[in-house]
C-alpha cells in the first residue's frame, strides 16, 4: 500500500536536463543570470582584492545552481564595502591628480615671471644705469691707481740704475766738459748716470732742469736730480737721507756729500727726470 504521506511533486520543468522549479514568484533564470553576470564583471575589476580569487569561486557556484540563487546580506555588506573602497580610491587619485597638476600650473607660472622680469634692470632701468656708472667708475679708478702704481714702481727702478752707476763713479776726477767714463764734470756725471738706466738727458745743467718734473725738496727721492743756485749751475745725484753724489769742481773727484753742504738756500730745485 502506498504511503499516504508521500509529499507531492512540485510543478516544473526540466531545461537542458536540469530541473527549474514552475514559476511561483521567485526570481526567473534570467534574472539571476544577469545578476551573475553583473557580480561577476564587479569582481573581475577589483582583481588586486586578496579575497578576489575566494569570490569569484563563490560566484560560480552560484552560477551553476541558478535556481537556487540567494543573495545573503553578507554578501550585500561586501558588495557595498567593496564599492566604497573602490570610490575613495578613485576620488584620492583625482584628488592627488590635481594637487600635482596645481602645484606644477604655480611652479610654471613663478618661472614664467621669473623670465619676464629677471632682474632689476627691467623694475628700474634708471638705478640699473646707475649701478652700471658706479661700477664702471669704480673699474676705471682701480686701472688708473693700477697703472699709477706700474709708473712708479718702473720709474723707482731706473732711478736705483742711475743712483747704482753714480756709486760707481766716486773717486773719478772733475774734469770741465767730460762726460765719462773716466772723469766728469757735474752735469756729466748727471747725464752718464741716467744714460745708465735708459733715460737721455741734454748735457747742459739748465737744460737739464727742465727735463723732468719738479717735485718739493721734502718729496725728494733717490735718483732725482738736484740743482743749485739761482742759474741751476750746478747738480748732484740725489741718493736718499739728504745726501747725494756729485762732481763738485776742478780739483776736486766725484763724492758724496750732503745736499746742504753750500747751505740749504743754495738748493734751486729737485727734479724728477723718470
Amino acid at each position: 500500500m502506498a504511503s499516504s504521506h508521500r509529499k507531492p511533486r512540485s510543478a516544473g520543468s526540466r531545461i537542458a536536463g536540469i530541473w527549474t522549479p514552475a514559476d511561483d514568484g521567485g526570481p526567473r533564470l534570467g534574472e539571476v543570470e544577469k545578476k551573475i553576470d553583473d557580480l561577476y564583471r564587479r569582481v573581475d575589476s577589483t582583481t588586486e582584492r586578496p579575497d578576489a580569487a575566494k569570490r569569484t569561486q563563490k560566484i560560480d557556484s552560484v552560477r551553476k545552481q541558478p535556481g537556487s540563487f540567494t543573495a545573503t546580506p553578507h554578501d550585500h555588506y561586501d558588495q557595498a564595502q567593496l564599492m566604497s573602497r573602490l570610490t575613495a580610491r578613485r576620488k584620492g587619485a583625482v584628488a592627488a591628480h590635481l594637487t600635482e597638476r596645481s602645484t606644477t600650473a604655480g611652479k610654471r607660472q613663478e618661472a614664467a615671471v621669473s623670465l619676464q622680469t629677471p632682474a632689476w634692470t627691467q623694475s628700474d632701468p634708471r638705478t640699473a644705469k646707475a649701478t652700471v656708472q658706479k661700477k664702471l667708475s669704480t673699474a676705471r679708478a682701480l686701472l688708473s691707481q693700477s697703472a699709477a702704481r706700474e709708473r712708479r714702481q718702473e720709474a723707482a727702478a731706473l732711478a736705483r740704475q742711475a743712483v747704482a752707476f753714480a756709486r760707481a763713479q766716486i773717486g773719478k776726477p772733475y774734469v770741465v766738459g767730460a762726460a765719462g767714463p773716466g772723469s766728469y764734470d757735474c752735469s756729466g756725471l748727471a747725464q752718464a748716470a741716467w744714460k745708465a738706466a735708459g733715460v737721455t738727458l741734454p748735457r747742459a745743467t739748465t737744460a737739464q732742469a727742465n727735463a723732468g718734473t719738479t717735485v718739493p725738496l721734502a718729496d725728494a727721492q733717490p735718483g732725482d736730480l738736484v740743482f743749485f743756485h739761482d742759474d741751476s749751475s750746478h747738480v748732484g745725484v740725489y741718493v736718499g737721507d739728504g745726501v747725494m753724489i756729485h762732481a763738485p769742481k776742478p780739483g776736486t773727484c766725484v763724492r758724496e756729500e750732503s745736499i746742504h753742504y753750500g747751505g740749504t738756500s743754495a738748493i734751486h730745485s729737485v727734479v724728477r727726470p723718470a
